[in-house]
């Protein structure tokens, strides 16, 4: 299907990327990629944005700004200072809707294949998580079983809430490997990792296209309807410097954003 081949032409360029940086901090790598998508959104706000109205639109704005201070003893001119400034902002507002929807679904997309690197980490030897199975069918119905680093640690639990079965996992030793569930519709074989290296972790294998898309760009789809996803709750990975260590899209979307502003006169892009 047309969209995993996508998606794994764009996996093999997130890999390829991260590979150029393994032997440094991860922060290193996040930091470039998040200047070169800041130049990026730069490119597109140009190409997709009338600029010459953004420019009018900000001196307008910074022309109420003046009047407020000019007329501060005079409130009934400070109201309507206010009231255009409002107006203004709210057009400029108007101007930057185009280029941000051309951004938003790549960003969705970016989002979720650098979450597979920089949001998640393997687990390391003796570590357990859950890997859960979206369906309807009965936990009897359901057998699960591993190949590789990771072992089924517990018998099939269904969630309270239904629709859901669980089954704990444990990591014995590093490296690649996979999941089996066998279902009365056939079996969904999901991907497994183990160890400490910065690597691309898909954490769930999905069958319909639009959470392959958005959600879940690590595998390819399977033709098991009866199962909509089966999901590795693998750890969370933080990424720091300084003692400090937070969500990786922190850091992108400060540097990116940060990038974009001191770098639109270079690029002649109003913002």
């Amino acid at each position: 299907m047309i969209i995993d081949v996508f998606n794994a032409m764009l996996r093999a360029l997130v890999a390829g990327y991260v590979g150029q940086f393994g032997f440094l901090d991860p922060l290193v790598g996040l930091v470039i990629a998040s200047v070169l998508v800041g130049v990026a959104m730069l490119w597109v706000v140009g190409r997709t944005s009338d600029q010459g109205a953004i420019i009018r639109a900000r001196k307008r704005m910074q022309a109420r700004l003046l009047e407020m201070r000019l007329y501060r003893d005079e409130p009934g001119l400070i109201l309507r200072a206010q009231g255009n400034l409002l107006l203004e902002n709210s057009r400029y507002v108007g101007h930057m809707l185009r280029p941000a929807l051309f951004l938003a679904l790549p960003m969705v997309v970016l989002y979720a294949h650098f979450d597979a690197v920089y949001g998640r980490r393997p687990l390391r030897v003796g570590e357990t998580a859950l890997l859960s199975a979206e369906t309807e069918l009965e936990a009897s119905d359901l057998a699960l079983s591993g190949t590789g680093p990771l072992e089924v640690d517990s018998v099939p639990v269904s969630t309270a809430a239904g629709g859901e079965i669980v089954w704990r996992v444990r990591a014995k030793e590093d490296g690649l490997g996979s999941l089996a569930l066998e279902t009365p519709h056939g079996t969904v074989v999901k991907a497994a990792e183990a160890g400490d290296a910065l690597s691309y972790v898909s954490a769930t294998r999905a069958n319909s296209w639009w959470r392959r898309l958005l959600l879940a760009p690590g595998e390819s789809g399977y033709e098991t309807e009866s199962v909509v996803s089966v999901s590795i709750g693998y750890p969370s990975r933080e990424i720091g410097a300084l003692g400090w260590d937070t969500h990786w899209a922190v850091w992108f979307l400060a540097v990116s954003l940060a990038s974009a502003y001191l770098l639109k006169g270079l690029f002649g892009v109003a913002l």
